[in-house]
């Protein structure tokens, strides 16, 4: 099941964009303050890129999308498409399975930077086991090695108190467990109400990576924890 593609997502994601423009403008900033490889990108989960501003991906001089979603392919293009076209920029869209062809595209990439696109707080959806689901995501990072990678992706969702102010994104670091100091109070400054649900996602990033952390407001009552960070690449 993919919760993140399909018509009824599209649809959810257009009627959304005011209320997701906060966290939109915080990557935003922060993608476009990183110093990672600017020059042959592949999105994986790249779906229409709600949340991807075009201005960081025309930095690149080419660029891979890859998702399951066959509405991914022309919205992304319809979205950023055109105006990369227009910078001359060489744009490919890909309607297959990124994280399954992973180990062949690092192989064949080797110099390019990695980025998962919101996709892997979503793998506890897929029906595994959730020990093998966080097995999984736990091995992302050696996956990776000898390429240089990052990741947008959700911690934790769950339900809000609407009158809690809106957090600003927090610097940290990797490694991060829910229930350590900084983790409770991450979620109490969201106005988090228990019970929140856990992505898994705690060990993606190696620790100790440098990390911001964004609370994204996705639907009334209801947000996100998500944690962006990159990786050099390593042998």
């Amino acid at each position: 099941m993919n919760l993140t593609g399909g018509w009824h997502w599209h649809v959810r994601a257009w009627r959304s964009q005011g209320r997701w423009a906060p966290a939109s403008a915080q990557i935003t900033d922060w993608l476009m303050a990183q110093a990672m490889p600017r020059q042959q990108l592949v999105l994986i989960g790249a779906s229409a890129g709600w949340m991807l501003p075009t201005a960081w991906l025309a930095q690149f001089e080419e660029v891979h999308a890859w998702d399951i979603d066959p509405w991914a392919k022309p919205l992304f293009y319809a979205r950023h498409g055109r105006h990369l076209k227009r910078l001359g920029l060489a744009l490919h869209l890909h309607t297959d399975d990124g994280l399954a062809l992973l180990p062949e595209l690092v192989c064949n990439m080797p110099g390019a930077f990695f980025w998962f696109d919101n996709v892997l707080g979503q793998l506890r959806f897929t029906g595994l086991p959730l020990q093998e689901t966080a097995r999984r995501l736990g091995q992302i990072q050696h996956q990776m090695k000898g390429v240089a990678w990052g990741s947008l992706h959700d911690r934790m969702s769950g339900p809000r108190r609407p009158d809690h102010p809106w957090p600003k994104p927090k610097a940290a670091l990797a490694g991060w467990a829910m229930e350590s100091s900084p983790g409770q109070d991450w979620l109490r400054s969201t106005g988090a109400v228990s019970p929140w649900l856990d992505h898994l996602t705690e060990q993606v990033l190696p620790n100790d990576t440098p990390v911001q952390y964004t609370a994204w407001h996705f639907k009334p009552g209801y947000a996100h924890w998500l944690e962006m960070g990159w990786c050099p690449q390593t042998l």
